[in-house]
């Protein structure tokens, strides 16, 4: 029990940071407003919406992971193909290549982390309003 109540508090905090701290942020910007009604709109309300909900997260995660292979491979292709920099240093163009795509794979592998907490959080509100 103790499990499922720290999950809780970690994911009312995630959603805390995700909804209420931007509602606040910009509370003065009529778009703002707007994006942060229609976002609690698309909170999900029965157990199917919850399973809907985590079922589209699983497929971002998926994806997201999948992006992060990619610029992994590219780099390993790129860094193949580049000729060494000066006195035996990196190739200018190839740290820039490798700058740009180390960021892009820690992006993608902690979007996909998120992904997965909310696949998991979703699953478990489901279970709960089925009451298992």
């Amino acid at each position: 029990m103790k499990r499922i109540n720290d999950t809780l508090l970690g994911f009312g905090l995630l959603a805390c940071t995700m909804f209420i701290a931007p509602q606040a942020a910009h509370a003065a910007d009529p778009a703002m407003k707007d994006h942060t009604a229609s976002m609690m709109m698309m909170m999900p309300k029965t157990a199917d919406e919850h399973l809907a909900m985590s079922d589209s997260y699983k497929q971002k995660a998926s994806a997201y992971r999948q992006d992060a292979e990619m610029h992994r491979s590219m780099l390993a292709d790129y860094k193949k193909g580049a000729v060494g920099g000066p006195k035996g240093s990196e190739n200018p163009w190839v740290k820039t290549m490798r700058q740009h795509c180390e960021t892009y794979i820690k992006d993608a592998e902690k979007l996909a982390s998120d992904a997965d907490k909310f696949t998991e959080f979703h699953a478990m509100r489901a279970k709960e309003m089925q009451g298992k």
